[in-house]
């Protein structure tokens, strides 16, 4: 069975052919092939001004390339005009044929930005999908700046012809037409390309929605007002009448933009035999509502029978509300520090949530469908059978599927940034979105800070326990790991060598001739740092000005801007810096070109290139500078990389790797550009070794079968464990425990258990014994001779001899570990070292005295080696206000004290409980060498620290180290011990200190160092809960009801 690859955008897509001419009633055509793309040349590049290097500045009013003997084309000829395969000498009347898209009818231009200020609409020159760019006057003309090019949109020329009609008959026949605007895509896409349609689509086709659903509940009908439907466009009176992809012949062409880095790697390692044939489950990554029906099934058979591609049936509100809401002006401002404040906000947010989850649920069932489909009983072991979700877009997914897949592998990537608990809770959203992803084995991210980021997350909104290897909430574990992406290098290394990057390095060189090039590739928004990049060279300009004339950076701004106020002062900030220049026919310090350029091209000027910089804000990890490594392999250039984004972990290199920088720091910024620029080439070449190894350590292969491999082992250790409700503990278990062993039995209970934010409750609601009653049920245990029994809890020593006081021959470990009286003794012994406890419990100790006094109804608790914090009737009170604040302080605490002090905080019965983390290990491993080694006590005392208390009545500080002959009753004969046990008992809850003993009583067994071990989970209900223990018991009751009845 193939792995099944859940992404938003499947890594093919649609496209039809369609001429200008009016669409006509023939039958539809069998879909032609692609003809090969002509190569590119300098007459039509997008880099023109090497076209004629040696020139001087030429008129303020040449025309550009697309302009012939000073006039434009035909409207409809320059509409459908194709940079890649551009003929200046086609003919206007004949316009021809492009491959195009259809673009949604919702209008996403009309959702305004949530992160950043109210934006002034573009000015409307009358042309369908061109607007005027007001900030484009005021950069200084010269054919020495590289035109800008624009995807779906040009600025109004300036020099254009006066009669030029401004009309919007002249295209707007075509206004529902996205037009194929191809450039050869990187390598390696950091994260996924704002490549979703938009704008208009004719209602041809009914969405493709469940009839049952609701309109007003998933908005099929309208969005809401914030956000809410464009204005019918003129276009939509022409295509209602003549649907142009009714016969219009279609073609399957790779995706553009979208998850580069995933398409590669998946494609890469199937052609090398890492994994098998991949299905890819998602949406066409293009408007669907305007493609008929019959015309629809056709693409979709076509991709599932030829590209293993299952396409997730999603109408165009529903994308729209999903993609250009939630996912862009909700979760990703939000993911990357930026946090949506607009007061109409909550309203939008909530809406859009509806369209995110229903898209998700699409999703989640299209997986399900095509795991069954290809499952056919196979055994879910399989290393093969395995489902891999991608982005934060689907972060809903993982959950929904486990719900109908129990027994699922299921692997998550996060291929963007992961922010702070801080940051994340502001959702609204926030506990469904991480229970989501929880629905995962295993979740792996970029790097190391965001999976601290959401450990820390989970462990605060969810009260999830959590350890180094992942997570535990609801007694299901997942492991949360760090795999970051890589780049195929000898790939890039090869292309390098291909004649037409060789040209261009050549053009380059000419063109640029004594002067150093900075460059730069990156969306034109503010979490780029763009500004601050621009503020930091001309900084750097001020300040040396014998760079001036030296120096150039060449800005390449991928795709369009929606945020033009921000352009605006971004064009201000360049035009004030090429203003430094005396003579700007000479020399010219920034170059801006508006439109990704081709591979090629971008190839040829990080080769040439004296420097890369990558400013953002925050990114999850900018593969572009692992290429500019590469491509700079001659010159060994320096790297200046902002600090905020993932590649910056790795590309550090102890402080010999790239040269970080923080884009706020605009001095310091500054200083790293005249640094990169003046660098001795030792210091280059000892620097570009330390990131070329690193680039090299990360593999897209590697990267594939490392992720592949994690998932296999956390579903593994998983499902090692069972579900607790599979495998009911009962009275015919117990007695042939009971009557199996032979001689003494040993049993360790621990009357504490854990339950997760979702079984929060008041206790008195879960129908538990009181203590006072599991005393006497303990009774007729403790009275078999044969029996050693034991009580674990987080109460301390003068509480658990008060409860079980009538009871005889019963061991008590107090503090979950901290204190022992073993069975038949009346003086307590301690295995906790006093100097290790005095250095954490004061700071903690102020830290949760601190938390209680904010919390009505609650108290702190400070014992000898445990602070609590019991919050029962405060949760009872206002359950909402208790968690959040319990959460923060158990995230606090962790954060802080948990690698230092090796402390850890929990919850246990409504309560915050501080301790050692390894204690209640501990306390076991002693009472198990106790009563079933042969090791003798003094070496059992000098082993676990073993030391005496003095007094209960007196301070943790009275209790002293005593000579070895007072540590135990029986430590001078050992004859006198208890005789050794053969059988053990062990029972819990679901905590991650349970799960450990668990499998350490489990093993016992295993590897015949008992004749007999058994363990017992004590579940509360919860649902699905996973355990290593053999057994599950709802509550303390039934449990005491099985042992007790011998």
């Amino acid at each position: 069975m193939p792995i099944i690859i859940g992404s938003l955008f499947l890594p093919h897509t649609v496209k039809f052919e369609v001429t200008g001419q009016s669409p006509s009633n023939n039958e539809p055509q069998k879909p032609k092939a692609l003809e090969a793309a002509p190569q590119h040349t300098i007459a039509n590049s997008i880099l023109p001004s090497l076209s004629q290097p040696a020139l001087t500045q030429s008129p303020a009013n040449t025309p550009p390339p697309f302009l012939k003997n000073g006039k434009l084309s035909a409207a409809v000829q320059q509409f459908f005009q194709k940079r890649d395969s551009e003929n200046l000498d086609r003919k206007p009347d004949r316009p021809a044929a492009q491959l195009i898209q259809p673009k949604s009818r919702y209008d996403s231009k009309m959702i305004p930005s949530l992160v950043v200020e109210a934006k002034k609409k573009a000015d409307d020159v009358g042309l369908s999908g061109l607007k005027y760019n007001s900030s484009g006057s005021s950069l200084p003309r010269s054919s020495s700046i590289l035109p800008t090019a624009r995807s779906n949109s040009s600025p109004q020329p300036d020099f254009a012809p006066a009669g030029l009609p401004r009309a919007r008959s002249s295209f707007g026949k075509f206004g529902g037409y996205s037009i194929n605007q191809s450039s050869t895509s990187s390598l390696a896409v950091t994260e996924e390309e704002d490549n979703a349609p938009s704008v208009f689509t004719p209602a041809f086709r009914e969405p493709v929605i469940d009839d049952e659903e609701d309109d007003d509940e998933y908005g099929d009908k309208h969005l809401a007002p914030y956000g809410g439907f464009s204005r019918p466009d003129l276009e939509e009176n022409f295509l209602a009448q003549q649907n142009v992809f009714e016969n219009a012949p279609w073609q399957i062409v790779p995706t553009e933009g979208g998850n580069g880095s995933l398409y590669k790697a998946v494609e890469t390692a199937q052609k090398k035999g890492v994994i098998q044939p991949c299905k890819w489950v998602g949406t066409l990554s293009s408007p669907s509502d305007a493609i008929p029906q019959h015309t629809y099934r056709d693409i979709c058979s076509k991709l599932k029978d030829e590209f293993d591609c299952e396409t997730v049936h999603v109408n165009d509100i529903v994308f729209q509300g999903h993609y250009k809401s939630f996912c862009k002006q909700i979760l990703w401002p939000t993911l990357h520090y930026q946090i949506p404040d607009d007061p109409k906000s909550k309203v939008f947010e909530e809406h859009s949530f509806k369209h995110y989850k229903r898209l998700n649920q699409l999703f989640a069932d299209k997986i399900v469908e095509t795991y069954k489909s290809l499952n056919l009983g196979l055994d879910p072991a399989d290393p093969e059978n395995m489902i891999w979700v991608h982005d934060y877009h689907l972060l809903l997914v993982p959950a929904m599927i486990r719900e109908q897949l129990p027994d699922a592998k299921i692997g998550f990537f996060l291929h963007v940034s992961f922010p702070s608990s801080e940051v994340f809770r502001c959702l609204a959203q926030r506990e469904s979105l991480l229970k989501g992803v929880l629905g995962a084995d295993c979740v792996t991210f970029q790097t190391d800070e965001y999976v601290r980021h959401f450990l820390q997350t989970s462990n605060r909104l969810l009260l999830a326990d959590t350890n180094e290897y992942g997570i535990i909430h609801n007694g299901v574990f997942t492991r949360v790991n760090t795999l970051p992406v890589g780049i195929d290098a000898p790939a890039l290394q090869e292309e390098l060598k291909t004649p037409a990057v060789i040209k261009w390095e050549k053009l380059i060189r000419e063109r640029w001739k004594d002067q150093l090039l900075i460059v730069s590739r990156d969306k034109l928004d503010k979490l780029r740092g763009i500004k601050q990049k621009l503020l930091a060279y001309e900084e750097f300009l001020k300040s040396n000005p014998q760079f001036i004339e030296k120096t150039v950076l060449v800005e390449i701004f991928m795709g369009s801007s929606s945020n033009s106020d921000y352009k605006a002062e971004v064009m201000q900030i360049v035009s004030r810096i090429n203003a430094l220049a005396d003579n700007i026919s000479i020399a010219q310090p920034v170059v801006i070109l508006e439109q990704d350029i081709d591979f090629e091209q971008y190839l040829a000027l990080q080769h040439e290139a004296a420097t890369f910089i990558v400013a953002s804000f925050r990114e999850g990890l900018n593969l572009t500078c692992h290429e500019f490594v590469e491509a700079s392999s001659e010159k060994k250039s320096p790297l200046i990389l902002s600090e905020f984004t993932g590649s910056s972990h790795l590309m550090d290199c102890k402080g010999q790797g790239a040269l970080l920088i923080n884009p706020w720091d605009i001095r310091n910024f500054s200083k790293a550009i005249h640094h990169a620029l003046t660098m001795a080439q030792e210091e280059k070449e000892k620097r570009w070794e330390n990131c070329h190894h690193i680039v090299l350590q990360h593999k897209p292969i590697e990267w594939i079968k490392e992720c592949v491999k994690s998932i296999e082992e956390a579903w593994k250790t998983d499902h090692l464990k069972t579900q607790t409700n599979k495998k009911p503990f009962n009275q015919e278990i117990f007695d042939k425990f009971y009557e199996s062993s032979n001689g003494h039995r040993l049993f360790v209970i621990n009357i504490d258990t854990s339950y997760s934010q979702d079984e929060v409750g008041p206790k008195s609601t879960k129908g538990f014994a009181t203590l006072g009653r599991i005393a006497n049920l303990l009774t007729g245990l403790t009275s078999d001779p044969n029996n050693y029994v034991f009580i674990i809890s987080i109460l301390k020593t003068e509480d658990l001899e008060s409860i079980f006081k009538n009871v005889p021959n019963l061991g008590l470990v107090a503090e979950s570990g901290g204190f022992i009286r073993l069975v038949g003794q009346s003086k307590w012994i301690s295995i906790i070292d006093k100097k290790e406890v005095g250095n954490w419990i004061p700071q903690v100790t102020l830290l949760v005295k601190s938390k209680a006094e904010r919390l009505p109804m609650s108290t702190a608790i400070v014992e000898e080696c445990t602070v609590r914090w019991l919050a029962d009737l405060a949760v009872k009170e206002d359950p909402k206000r208790s968690m959040d604040a319990m959460g923060d302080c158990i995230q606090h605490i962790n954060e802080v004290y948990e690698k230092s002090d090796g402390i850890h905080a929990t919850l246990v019965d409504n309560s915050v409980v501080v301790q050692q983390k390894d204690i209640s290990m501990r306390a076991m491993n002693f009472i198990v060498a106790c009563y079933t080694t042969t090791i003798p006590a003094s070496q059992l005392a000098e082993r676990y620290q073993v030391r005496r208390v003095a007094s209960f009545h007196e301070n943790y500080n009275t209790i002293v180290r005593s000579p070895l002959a007072e540590r135990f009753d029986w430590i001078e004969n050992d004859s006198e011990r208890p005789n050794r046990a053969q059988a053990l008992f062990y029972s819990g809850g679901l905590t991650s200190i349970d799960e450990a003993i668990y499998e350490y009583t489990n093993g016992l067994e295993k590897d015949d160092i008992l004749h007999s071990s058994i363990s017992v989970a004590i579940t509360g209900g919860q649902a699905n809960a996973r355990s290593s223990a053999l057994y599950s018991v709802l509550g303390r009751n039934e449990l005491l009801s099985i042992i007790t009845s011998k």
